[in-house]
């Protein structure tokens, strides 16, 4: 605990000492929705479209999007941040320091994904509340402790992802192209900008991403959208007992490889 929690007040450190930063992750992803909006207010000419609603369950695509994009600030923050936080520590030159010391280094990478975990939800949070005031969607105090349930369910599983994401950075150094391919993936696959249903392609292979499960209760709690709870939770709660596991397998493997061959330090 006592190296989790100092990872975490280090990471907080070096995010304070760039304040910009924080601004940019509370409204980035919202600015990222806008074209969409504009492209859907272009392409049917009104901010609903009934056979948008076959698909998605409510003929309101706008609020469909805004709550895609707020969920996918976790999805950045498991493959981006837990994935490039060993590259980082090379750039500050302490890498070889942190996977030579007598701790666990995935306690290191726990730490980094639960910074990860309290700067996403504090983002999402203030982007709520954006969407509360301006687009005028409704939370209801009842609906809280579901939201965070699916949101810490989510969270779990993403965690198995970014401890994949960091092992092919100590692999091959520079990840960025294959991290973009895998967040494309994310965005083809799972429903964060539109209905999966759209295409049977992509509505088999959603079925293996926990993102899917996560998005599907929370539209349906915020836009009062029909969904099994019971389902999506088992769901999500089956693939974080799986997904958790293999990461972690992944991870040590890796790390083994790389201390064995002396590469920690290759650029």
């Amino acid at each position: 605990m006592w190296v989790i929690v100092e990872e975490v007040r280090k990471s907080f450190a070096i995010l304070f000492a760039y304040p910009v930063e924080v601004v940019f992750w509370i409204f980035s992803p919202l600015l990222w929705v806008i074209p969409l909006v504009f492209q859907g207010k272009a392409l049917i000419g009104a901010f609903s479209s009934t056979p948008f609603g076959a698909l998605a369950g409510t003929d309101e695509f706008i609020p469909y999007v805004l709550i895609g994009a707020i969920i996918s600030t976790y999805m950045f923050s498991a493959v981006w941040s837990m994935g490039n936080s060993f590259r980082d520590e090379t750039y500050y030159g302490t890498l070889e320091h942190i996977l030579s010391a007598p701790v666990r280094p995935v306690y290191i990478l726990v730490g980094k994904g639960v910074y990860n975990s309290v700067l996403s939800t504090l983002f999402v949070i203030v982007q709520l509340l954006i969407c509360v005031f301006i687009f005028g969607l409704e939370i209801t105090l009842a609906k809280i402790f579901p939201i965070f349930l699916f949101l810490l369910l989510l969270i779990v599983g993403l965690y198995g992802i970014g401890f994949m994401a960091a092992a092919v950075t100590l692999l091959i150094k520079e990840s960025h192209g294959i991290i973009h391919l895998f967040e494309y993936v994310l965005f083809l696959f799972s429903p964060i900008r539109y209905p999966v249903e759209v295409n049977p392609i992509t509505k088999t292979i959603s079925v293996f991403i926990p993102l899917t499960y996560a998005l599907i209760a929370l539209r349906g709690l915020l836009l009062n959208i029909d969904f099994n709870f019971w389902k999506n939770s088992v769901i999500l709660l089956g693939i974080d007992c799986a997904i958790i596991p293999l990461g972690l397998f992944i991870f040590y493997k890796i790390e083994k490889r790389t201390k064995t061959r002396g590469t920690l330090a290759d650029y």
